[in-house]
């Protein structure tokens, strides 16, 4: 399996912070034998702590296959992700995620002026019975005319600030977001943004059709080969190396392609 190079932004003796690159899903679906973030953290903690099997770090510390995974990112989605080493991190920082006391920071590129500079998507995120790749919220359902839910809904809240509103050389409109999740549901900015008619460019799950997506790319000598979404910052708590509580925010820099693709709008 191809072990891509992974970005260490900060490491203790409790956790580790890393800048997911795209193209690596953050633990093994059942569907793909590939390498994924699992694996990767598995193979770090060896190193790190000089043992032979991971077991001997990672070992109970959260649920089997996904050790030591405390949230996770999608496989096009880039930035700030972290990860715990002990049980004790794990619970810290599980806890956190649970009751939405991290402050996160993504930016994102839209499709579309978004008219309003700040807005508040307040919109219940379920499954959708025709896809089981696919949440939805009822706005999307009364847009897509499908209208059919798997599961219970659960509310979602995401929080927008538009920092730019850009054209490309064929005068196709853009917008540079920054989005603030209150919840952590699946794909959550991915559907709130395609709720309110501004799907994130380069989504093939909720982005426009396939004749738009084609007619959008010869626009732009950058292949959009992902959703141009990207965690920028996490603030929350973490474990000194004596145990104790410390505030801390992480930073990760956009990415080359999303930076390509902002290089040809204006």
């Amino acid at each position: 399996m191809k072990k891509p190079k992974i970005k260490i932004i900060f490491e203790n003796d409790n956790e580790v912070v890393i800048d997911k690159p795209a193209g690596i899903m953050t633990h093994p679906d059942g569907r793909k034998d590939e390498y994924t973030l699992a694996d990767w953290l598995k193979d770090f903690a060896k190193s790190k702590f000089k043992k032979k099997n991971w077991q001997d770090v990672l070992g109970g510390v959260g649920d089997e296959g996904r050790e030591g995974i405390v949230h996770r990112l999608d496989t096009g989605t880039t930035g700030v992700m972290i990860f715990a080493l002990n049980r004790k991190a794990f619970t810290f920082l599980k806890n956190q995620f649970q009751y939405h006391t991290i402050k996160k920071v993504y930016h994102a590129l839209v499709v579309g002026h978004i008219k309003n500079d700040t807005g508040i998507i307040d919109a219940a995120i379920s499954r959708s019975r025709a896809d089981f790749r696919r949440k939805n919220t009822k706005d999307v359902f009364t847009y897509d005319g499908q209208g059919d839910v798997r599961g219970k809904e659960r509310s979602a809240v995401t929080r927008y600030k538009v920092l730019a509103r850009l054209k490309n050389k064929n005068g196709s409109p853009f917008s540079f977001v920054e989005c603030y999740p209150e919840t952590g549901r699946t794909h959550q900015i991915r559907v709130h943004l395609r709720s309110i008619r501004h799907p994130i460019l380069g989504d093939d799950l909720y982005g426009v059709g396939e004749i738009e997506r084609e007619k959008i790319q010869k626009e732009f000598k950058t292949k959009l080969a992902r959703p141009f979404l990207h965690a920028y910052s996490v603030n929350l708590k973490v474990l000194d190396d004596n145990n104790k509580p410390i505030v801390k925010t992480f930073y990760a820099k956009e990415h080359a392609d999303m930076i390509k693709v902002l290089g040809e709008l204006k």
